[in-house]
């Protein structure tokens, strides 16, 4: 099941920020607490870190689009889902 990752509350009454890099694509593995989103704000940039590890399955804004807090930046297929692949023995 697909997981949408959101921008999180950015503190001291921010609503809103404006994209300043995209630092994941489509396909790339990210792990939790890893930056994805690049943003500035009035009073700084800063680096948005994923709260969940999984594959992005979609970007869904770009380099200079306006976001407000609870909007959907990514979405992301969860790691783990079950499907695992053996490693070869080791001998």
């Amino acid at each position: 099941m697909a997981i949408d990752f959101k921008l999180p509350d950015l503190g001291e009454n921010i609503d809103s920020a404006e994209v300043v890099n995209v630092m994941v694509a489509v396909g790339d593995a990210v792990e939790a607490e890893q930056p994805v989103v690049e943003v500035e704000t009035d009073k700084a940039v800063m680096e948005v870190p994923c709260d969940t590890a999984g594959t992005v399955a979609e970007v869904k804004v770009s380099q200079g689009d306006s976001v407000q807090v609870g909007q959907i930046l990514l979405t992301l297929e969860p790691s783990g889902n079950g499907k695992t692949e053996a490693a070869p023995p080791q001998e």
